[in-house]
Order: structure tokens, then C-alpha cells, then sequence
């Protein structure tokens, strides 16, 4: 299978986020290994930098190395939309038959401390500014009366057993003066969050390395094994106490028994320059989630660039930052399943984020706008287009906590697991990896969702057929 291979592919497609690339790109590549370590974290994306943090600002004497196999942050953190859009309305009801509504409203709760953690950590590493992280106005827009009446149907559910949200939401029918097509049946909206990712991150990993003497960062150190507790890499072994795995879609690839529990699966995102007939007056304020058909099961989503300057490259454009292009049960959604290989972007796709938002703006779009000619970006409308490779959750949820031996194969209570988030990184990373830092250090996590804990019963139940 492609994914069993895919943490090796050495030329993934270059997302606008990581232009220009961050001072720690290639930090430790030419380093020798330590041989031994107290924690050993796999991976540098938002779980891996979020566990770290959390470990080294509670224990700052621990050993702690973190492996990277190709450029630091370069997984599907840096390739993601930067929207903080919890599913809330969307899966209450499910969660709720699933799991029982005192468990549906703990994850919805988890779901929703993202952003205010997210902005708090910013403003902490003295980032705000460089990461973007910002509350913004979230709409869901349906084109489809059928699927905008039930997504008011499960609002209504929902707001009878959060009534403390009540205040945070509101309906209108058709566009809403917001700009949108005339198509428009109808729009949700909320209060969410928008950040750049890849820069929060690279933000606080390079805090943390000038923080921390006991804190290392190696790129292109893949970790091709693991024996008991010694973690094999091209450039050398580390022996380790503990052994993170912050890898998400890439799990089973040192995991093999998770290959059916967390499968890879390849998305598509784009930068675009917007259009001239929009309204500047909401640059950067607002975030989409665009339903353009009959089915609940297709949606595209949005964000755009705020239009202050950054302190890390060249000012931003005010891009607008479109992924989606996939609708469950159709060939190109069998085609993404399993595809680890984020070094190519699919045509279809591509060429469907690449047309979509003038038919969403409709006559608001205007003319194709320009900015200066850059080398790193293509010129017309789609500025980048790039993929990223999303760990799909065989039961819809994160797993979290320690390995059980069973899925390891090895002594239970060295190996550490946070990963499966099926596309909602932004409102499930952050807190997974900073709940498996604390239990790392033996501490309780009260606050994490039961059903988001590793078990032997939950692995051998959860089915990613059911899913599909």
C-alpha cells in the first residue's frame, strides 16, 4: 500500500503557509543523535509542539527529543485551512446516540476550548501577531433547501441542551446582504477562529529550543522502527523512556495494527487571490463552510488573510485560503482514501478549487485581481495548490493515551499515542497533545473526553467500514 512508504516520499508539494520557510526549517539535520532520551516525540506538527510545551513548561529537566522526517512542521499542519471550526450542531446528535449526552457534550466543550486555548498560547509566545489567531464570524452556507432545513432542525437540538450558547448563533434565509450567490438557500453562523498555523507552530518550537538546553529538534531523521524501546532512525538509535506518536495519518506506518483504525487519506488546499468586487470591509474577519449541493456529506471551506502585516515575510495579500473538492461515496473520495502521498495534487480536484469561488461569490466576485510577481507563486487566480494528508479516525473520533501492547506489540506504558482527528486538527490537536503530556507525567485529565482514550476494546471495535 502507498501509505506504508508515504513518511519517506522526500518532495511533498510546498503550501503557501511554509513560504518563506521558518529559521528552524532544517534545524539538528546535520546533528549527532543523542543515544538516549527520556521522550522521544515522532513528529512536529501541532500535537507533537503542543505535548512538548506542555512537558517542558511543566518539567523543564527531562530530556526530550523530537524527530522529524522531512522539514520541521510539514505535515498536515502546515497544509491545512487554519480555520478553528469545531463540527458542533453538525455531529451533537450522533455524539449523543453514540456516546450518551453527558460524553456528546464533553467532546462538544473540548471541540470549543480550542479557540480561546489556541488565542491564549499565541498571545503567550508573543505570536499573535506572526500567527494570525483571531476570532472571526463562521457561516455555513446551503445552496440545498432540504440540507439547510435540517441543518436548522440539528441547530434547534442542539441549542435546547446547550442553552448557554443560545446568544452565539443566528439563521437567516437566502444570502444574507453577505455578498454570497444569488443560490444561497441559507446561512448559520457563529463565532470561530482562523490562525496560521504553520507560523504559531514554528513559533513556539523555536521558543522552546532557546528555552530549553534539554529540548532537540531533528529534520530529516525519519523514524524507520521501533524495538522494545529503542527508536531506529537512518542516522542513528535513540533509546527512550517514553516514545510519542504524533504522526496522524502516517500512524500505522510504526503502528501496523492501526492501519484500519486511523487510515490516511489525501486533501487539497489552495491560496487565491480574491476577487475586486468584494467588500473590504470583512478581510481577514470572516470564515466558511460552503454546503453547494443535495448531499450533507460535501462542503468546501474558507478562510482568508488578514491584511496586516506580518512580522515573518512579506505582507500578506488578504488570500483567500479555499480547500475541499471531495464529497464522500464518489471516485474522487475512494481515490483520497488511503493516499498518503502529499507530493502530488489531484487535477480534478485542483481544478475545482481553482473555478468554485467565483460560482459561491457569484456577481460580488468581480474581476481577477493581481499582486506582485513572486517566484514562489503561480500568477492568476490560484496563487498555491498543494495537498496534505489527513488522518481519518475509523470510529469518527482522536485516539488518545497510552499504546495498549496489543497494538504496539511491545511493553505497555512507553508508547503514547495522539492522533485520528479526520480532518479537525484545528479543534482536536492542540488539547490532545497537551492531555497526553500530563499523562505522560502521571497527572489526571479529566477534561478529556472518555471516548477519546486508547483501548484494547475500542481498538477491536472500531470499524473503518462504517465510516465509508
Amino acid at each position: 500500500m502507498l501509505y506504508e512508504k508515504s513518511s519517506l516520499l522526500p518532495n511533498p508539494t510546498t503550501p503557501f503557509w511554509s513560504i518563506p520557510a521558518a529559521p528552524i526549517q532544517k534545524e539538528g539535520s546535520s546533528a549527532v543523535l543523542p543515544t538516549c532520551a527520556d521522550v522521544v516525540i515522532i513528529g512536529s506538527g501541532i500535537t507533537g509542539t503542543a505535548f512538548a510545551r506542555t512537558l517542558l513548561d511543566t518539567d523543564g529537566s527531562l530530556e526530550v527529543v523530537m524527530l522529524e522526517a522531512r522539514d520541521a512542521c510539514s505535515g498536515a499542519t502546515a497544509r491545512n485551512g487554519g480555520h478553528i471550526t469545531p463540527p458542533l450542531y453538525h455531529d451533537y446528535l450522533d455524539l449523543k446516540k453514540k456516546h450518551g449526552a453527558e460524553a456528546a457534550k464533553q467532546i462538544i466543550q473540548f471541540r470549543l476550548s480550542h479557540l480561546d486555548e489556541l488565542i491564549n498560547v499565541a498571545e503567550e509566545e508573543g505570536l499573535t501577531g506572526e500567527s494570525q489567531c483571531r476570532k472571526v464570524d463562521t457561516y455555513d452556507v446551503y445552496f440545498n433547501k432540504d440540507v439547510f432545513e435540517g441543518a436548522k432542525e440539528k441547530l434547534g437540538h442542539y441549542l435546547e441542551e446547550q442553552p448557554s450558547e443560545k446568544g452565539g448563533w443566528g439563521t437567516t434565509e437566502g444570502p444574507a446582504g453577505m455578498q454570497l450567490a444569488d443560490g444561497v438557500c441559507g446561512v448559520i453562523s457563529t463565532m470561530g477562529g482562523a490562525v496560521h498555523p504553520y507560523r504559531l507552530v514554528t513559533g513556539i518550537l523555536s521558543r522552546l529550543l532557546k528555552t530549553y538546553s534539554s529540548f532537540q529538534l531533528y529534520t530529516h531523521t525519519p523514524c524507520l522502527s521501533i524495538h522494545d524501546n529503542i527508536v531506529h532512525t537512518p542516522r542513528g538509535d535513540i533509546r527512550a523512556k517514553h516514545i510519542v506518536h504524533a504522526t496522524n495519518g502516517w500512524t500505522s506506518y510504526l503502528l501496523a495494527p492501526m492501519r484500519e483504525k486511523i487510515v490516511p487519506m489525501r486533501g487539497h488546499m489552495t491560496a487565491q487571490r480574491a476577487g475586486t468586487g468584494l467588500d473590504d470591509g470583512w478581510l481577514g474577519t470572516r470564515s466558511f463552510v460552503l454546503y453547494p449541493s443535495a448531499s450533507e456529506d460535501r462542503w468546501d471551506y474558507l478562510t482568508q488573510q488578514p491584511p496586516n502585516p506580518a512580522t515573518l515575510g512579506k505582507k500578506p495579500h488578504t488570500e483567500f485560503m479555499f480547500g475541499g473538492g471531495i464529497e464522500m461515496g464518489t471516485q474522487s473520495f475512494f481515490d483520497a482514501v488511503g493516499c498518503a502521498d502529499d507530493s502530488q495534487v489531484e487535477f480534478r480536484v485542483s481544478a475545482y478549487l481553482g473555478g468554485a469561488l467565483a460560482a459561491y461569490f457569484g456577481k460580488w466576485w468581480g474581476g481577477e485581481s493581481a499582486d506582485e510577481d513572486d517566484d514562489h507563486f503561480e500568477r492568476g487566480r490560484v496563487k498555491k495548490a498543494w495537498s496534505g494528508v489527513l488522518g481519518i479516525s475509523a470510529d469518527g473520533l482522536p485516539w488518545v493515551g497510552s499504546v495498549p501492547s496489543k497494538v504496539s506489540g511491545r511493553s505497555e506504558g512507553r508508547e503514547w499515542i495522539a492522533a485520528g482527528y479526520s480532518g479537525e486538527g484545528m479543534v482536536h490537536a492542540w488539547m490532545s497533545g497537551k492531555a497526553l503530556a500530563y499523562m505522560v507525567l502521571g497527572k489526571e485529565v479529566d477534561w478529556l473526553p472518555a471516548p477519546f482514550r486508547v483501548t484494547e476494546k475500542r481498538w477491536r471495535k472500531a470499524n473503518i467500514a462504517s465510516w465509508l
